[in-house]
C-alpha cells in the first residue's frame, strides 16, 4: 500500500486517495522536521502557499513533492498515480 502524507485542509484529496486504497498521513511537525520520516512517504502533497515556507522545495528527501495548488482532488490523484509506482 502507497503511503501518502497531506497537509490536513487537503481533505477531499484524503478521500479520493484513501478511496484508492493509499494510506495517507495528516503532516504534523513531527514529519515536517525530519528528512528521514519524509522519505517514509511515496508522495507529499502540499498547498503551494505551504511548500517553500516549510521547507519541503528544499527538503533533502526521494519522496515526492506535490502541490496541489489550483488543482482538483481528481488531479492531484493522477499525478500521484503517475508519478509514484
Amino acid at each position: 500500500m502507497r503511503k501518502i502524507a497531506i497537509e490536513k485542509t487537503l481533505t477531499d484529496v484524503r478521500d479520493i486517495l484513501e478511496s484508492n486504497n493509499y494510506k495517507v498521513d495528516i503532516l504534523d511537525d513531527n514529519i515536517r522536521n525530519s528528512s528521514t520520516t519524509l522519505d517514509q512517504y511515496d508522495a507529499i502533497v502540499v498547498t503551494g502557499a505551504e511548500s517553500n515556507v516549510m521547507g519541503f522545495q528544499n527538503a533533502e528527501t526521494v519522496t515526492q513533492i506535490i502541490n496541489a495548488k489550483g488543482k482538483t482532488a481528481e488531479e492531484v490523484y493522477s499525478e500521484i498515480s503517475d508519478r509514484v509506482r
